[in-house]
This record gives structure tokens, sequence and C-alpha cells, in this order.
């Protein structure tokens, strides 16, 4: 019953993040109830009203700087650097419905990969992915639709350009899918052959990568009944038909070399219908109401290509640790030019993988940086304190701070600094520093003052403000605002970052503890004594509650203790006690710290009325 079974399928979609996060520590039935079926229907429940923009993004194009050369683009939204992301990748010759078929495995959405209807013009130009997302703890996947073959010029750049396409796309690929019309057709070993040569007689990743090469899923697409009873009457299905022809074929060793062992599958898709056509286009090909051969064969592939991810969940292997692909997305920065010279790295323990760890690191700690520079610099500023330990060892320079961390990383894992610094996105991460020491040592100036403690301000208190609260918040909202104004001054941020700047609201929240200790000073009777070997004297004191020090210097502590104080004064004269206990009794007596003499008017003078 295609109703119930949507409904299931539908709960499986709103519970699949949360299954699969319990499912990386829980039972084998939880793991395997977090199916791929489940993370189809994540992209295919929105309507056809959907915005109508391409959903997939570019990722590798042309260089439009190096004549046949490709580049990675940067300004992709995914995480380029996530490594063991399930990646499936469709190529093969034009006009074969890769696009149509990647959109379908994407999710059915008809705006996620642009599709071509003409048959000498490319609409795919390089490659574009498009991720169905999942929440922490769940496992994204990513499809790849790449540029028809048919359509790619016969020139000796072209052909350049292509193998590195190709030789790419293998080693950043989870599954290749290729769709032909053909079985094994001969521009299949064509292109493979173009792989070949330097995956295995280069790179050798037969012996480097073993378990994690990718997977191939060789699809005739358009069967046909004629085609069909090629094979019905001796095997059971396409899948079986094309084990036997491969068995058979001169070349089927290559294909060995080059994909996992028992890797190598086959499908076939049928001719698709104009139902099939009406309902993809209008966003409803995956709905419980449509129900047709081609889409009975398409659900049939999606549970081939992602059973391979479930057995590995079951057996308790996290994602990325022994599967493919063999390199992240990223990775291909340092290894482009490689390519396209046809030069050997090893795949298994080579420096662009460390530097991929180093970047996801820098995410992990810092967060994903943000293109406005200005505001990123704010963004990383704000996520220091000054009294926090490693700063203060720094000497108050966060710059420094990360690049020592930086350093650490890079001893941990036996890389050179100057190879992490080599990366774009690592490079960026310590220019960002550097702006944000800028408006980190603005904050500190502004905001963290020797001025601004509570010890100094109830020292001001006592001295000009007459121990009035009112005086007192008037007096430091004036430094408020002054030091709002000598912070945006330094920094040219705008009025509206100061709302979220870290510093600024913990100078705001200890002016006004300030105030309300003062508003709630007690007349009342203490022992008191200048030194603690000399004798006490009972006094009528102002009791002024706990007040916070200077923060140390020592290197050891953040904050020093906060201490209890109390008041006497006879109007012009003033002296200041610290408060402790003492004694089997705990009785509380005062100890002299500081005194002297107001510089403007007078004190109020305690009455204690017993």
């Amino acid at each position: 019953d295609h109703t119930s079974w949507y409904s299931v399928e539908s709960m499986m979609l709103l519970a699949y993040p949360q299954v699969m996060a319990a499912g990386r520590h829980g039972s084998k039935a939880v793991k395997l109830a977090a199916s791929w079926t489940g993370l189809r229907l994540r992209c295919c429940a929105s309507t056809a009203s959907a915005a109508s923009r391409l959903l997939g993004q570019p990722l590798l194009q042309p260089s439009e700087s190096v004549e046949g050369a490709i580049e990675l683009n940067h300004s992709c939204s995914l995480d380029l650097s996530a490594e063991g992301v399930p990646t499936l990748a469709l190529i093969g010759p034009s006009r074969r419905g890769k696009s149509v078929l990647s959109s379908l495995l994407a999710g059915g959405n008809p705006n996620t990969f642009q599709q071509s209807h003409s048959s000498f013009r490319a609409m795919t130009n390089g490659t574009h992915v498009f991720e169905v997302p999942a929440r922490p703890g769940a496992l994204p996947v990513r499809v790849v639709d790449t540029e028809g073959l048919s359509h790619v010029g016969r020139s000796r750049v072209k052909e350049a350009m292509v193998r590195q396409f190709l030789i790419s796309t293998y080693l950043t690929s989870s599954s290749v899918i290729w769709l032909d019309t053909e079985v094994l057709s001969s521009s299949f070993f064509t292109t493979m052959w173009l792989v070949y040569d330097y995956v295995i007689d280069v790179l050798k990743v037969k012996d480097a990568a073993g378990s994690r090469l990718p997977r191939l899923m060789y699809i005739r697409t358009q069967e046909t009944d004629v085609q069909r009873r090629e094979y019905e009457a001796d095997f059971q299905d396409f899948g079986t038909f094309f084990e036997k022809v491969l068995e058979e074929h001169e070349d089927a060793q290559l294909l060995r070399q080059m994909f996992a062992p028992d890797g190598i599958q086959g499908h076939a898709l049928p001719v698709w219908t104009s139902e099939d056509l009406e309902a993809y286009e209008g966003n409803a090909f995956w709905t419980a109401g449509h129900n047709t051969p081609f889409r009975a064969s398409v659900e049939k592939l999606q549970s081939r290509l992602l059973s391979p991810l479930e057995v590995n969940l079951v057996e308790g292997q996290e994602a990325g640790a022994n599967g493919p692909p063999l390199l992240a997305f990223a990775s291909l920065d340092q290894h482009l030019p490689r390519i396209a010279r046809l030069e050997a790295f090893d795949p298994r323990d080579h420096e662009s993988a460390k530097v991929s760890r180093i970047r996801a690191q820098l995410r992990a700690s810092y967060g994903r940086p943000m293109e406005d520079e200005s505001q990123e610099g704010f963004r990383l500023a704000n996520q220091f304190d000054p009294n926090d330990r490693p700063v203060r060892a720094h000497g108050g320079r966060i710059d420094l701070l990360a690049r020592t961390r930086l350093e650490e990383q890079c001893k941990r894992q036996r890389l050179d600094v100057e190879v992490a610094l080599a990366d774009r996105e690592v490079a960026q991460w310590l220019n960002n520093f550097s702006q944000a020491q800028v408006i980190f040592s603005a904050a500190v100036d502004a905001f963290a003052g020797s001025d601004q403690t509570q010890r100094r301000i109830l020292h001001d208190a006592i001295e000009s403000w007459q121990l009035d609260p009112d005086t007192v918040s008037k007096e430091l909202a004036a430094s408020l605002a002054a030091a709002e104004k000598q912070f945006l001054s330094a920094t040219g941020l705008s009025v509206g970052c100061l709302k979220t700047l870290g510093l600024r609201e913990q100078l705001s929240w200890r002016y006004d503890e300030c105030v309300l200790r003062l508003r709630g000073k007690v007349a009342s009777e203490l022992e008191l004594r200048d030194r603690p070997d000399e004798s006490k004297k009972i006094r009528t004191v102002w009791r002024l509650g706990r007040w916070e020090g200077a923060p140390p210097k020592d290197g050891k502590s953040r904050y020093t203790k906060a201490l209890d104080y109390a008041l006497w004064t006879d109007g012009f004269a003033w002296e200041l006690y610290t408060e402790r206990q003492e004694g089997h009794n705990g009785l509380w007596t005062g100890i002299l710290q500081d005194q002297g003499t107001t510089s403007q008017g007078s004190l109020p003078v305690p009455q204690f009325r017993s």
C-alpha cells in the first residue's frame, strides 16, 4: 500500500537525524532503521512552488586564468574539508539523463540540477554538487552531477581537462555512477583508461587505499523492452546479466583494480514515460500517488547505492574511518596541479589530509568563518576574555595565541607549519585573527581598564562621589558612554555591534552591581584593628558588601577573590577595612586596607541604632 509506505517514510524523515545520532552508539536495529529512503524524503517534501533557483552548486570548474586547468570553487557553501561524507558522482555521455537522475537521487526537486534539452549544447559545465542535509550527528549525502562527455571537444587541451575532472571525481566519490545506453560500451572503457593510467600506475591506489576505493554502478538507461529480451530469459535482472558480461570481458581486470572488491554492479532504468516527466516537473515524483516502473527502478537503485553505508554503520564503523571517498573536496586544492601534471602523491597519509584536519579543528574551536572580514574579526575577538589564562600568558595577543595553538596542532600531526600556512583557509584564519587583534585590543582598552574594576570604583565612590548611589550611577553611565565612543573610534565598527560585545556587556553589569551594593549599604558596629596583631576597637561603619579586586598577574588564577568591605568615616577622614571571621565563635573583624581624606564634599556618617 503506497499510502501507508509514504506515511512511514515521512515519519522516518522527521526522526532521521536523531535516529542516526543514536545509531552510532546504539543497537543494530536502530542503525538499520536509519535508511536511505528516509534521507531521500528529506529533500522531496517541498512543494512545486519551492524556490526556482538551482540548488546544486558549482564544485569543479575550468580555470579562468590557466588554460586547460580546473579549480575548486571555494565559494561553495558546503564544508569542503569534511572527510568521509558519502558522495555519489554521476558521469557518462551526454543526453543520458544524468542531471535528471542526479536530481531524483538528491530528493526529486527538478531545480536541483539544470537539465539540457539540446543534443549538442551542455547545460552542466564542470561538476555541480548538492548535499542532502543532515543535522549534527547524522550523515549527509552529496550528489555530484558532471558535464556530459559527448559535449567535450577533441583537442588535447580538452582531453587533459576531462582527465582532471574524471580523476578528481574518482578520488572524491564513494560511488561512481556511469550512465549509458549500451552494456560496457567502448566509450566507457576509453574513459576508464584515462583514469586508470594515473590512479593505478602512478598513485597505486589499489595498494594505498584498499577498502577505501570507490564503488562502481553501471547503469543502462532508457532500456527498452527489446533490449530487455536480450537477457530476461536467462537472468533474473540486468544486474545478474551485467555480472556475467563482466566476467567474460577482456578489460574487466581494469575495473577490479580501480574499484572496491565486490563493489562493481549493474542496474537498468526503463524508458521513462510522460507520466514520469509530468510528475518530475511538478515536483511530485516521490509522492505516494506516483507509481510507475521507472520510479520503482530508481527507488531500487537508491537502496543499492546506500546499502554499503548502512552495513558500515551496523558494523560500528565511523563514517570516513575506513570507507571512501579517498579525499575530501578541499584536499584537491593541493593536488589539482599534481593531477594536471600526472605527478604522484600518496593518498594514505598525505599532507592535504592533515591540513584538512587542521581546518576542521579550527572550525571546531572558533566556528565557521564569516565572509565579511570585519564582522569575522569582531566575532573572533568576542570569543576571548582578557582575564583568561592563555590570553594573559600571551600578553593579551589573541593573534599570537591562535598562532601558538596552530603550531601545537601541527606538531601533534607531525606537519610543518609552513605547509599548513600554504593552505588558503588556514592562512585566512590567521589573517582574520590579525583583524580580531585590533578589535580585541580596542575592546580591552575601552572596557577592561584598571580604572574600571569594582575595587577602583569603590575607591572613587569614597573619594569623589560621597557614596551617593545616584551620583555613582550618573558618573558610571558617563564612563560607559565614553568607553563606547573610544571603542567605535578605534575600530570603525557600527554602534549596533555594541549590543553583542562581551567586554562591554561585562562592564555594564559591573557598573550596575556597584550601584546596587552602594544602595544596599547598612550602618553597623564592627570590631576593627589596623593590623592583625593589634588590639580591637569597636566602631560604627558602613558595611558595603562584597567587591572584586583587580585581575591577578600571577598567570595562575583568573580572578582575585571577592572580599567584604566596611568603611569608617567621620565625614572627611575615612578608613577602608576588609572583613573576615576570626576565632572559634566566628565573629567578624575588619582589617585596615586603605585610608585617606575626601577630596570633594563630605561623606555620610554611619549612625547605628541597636
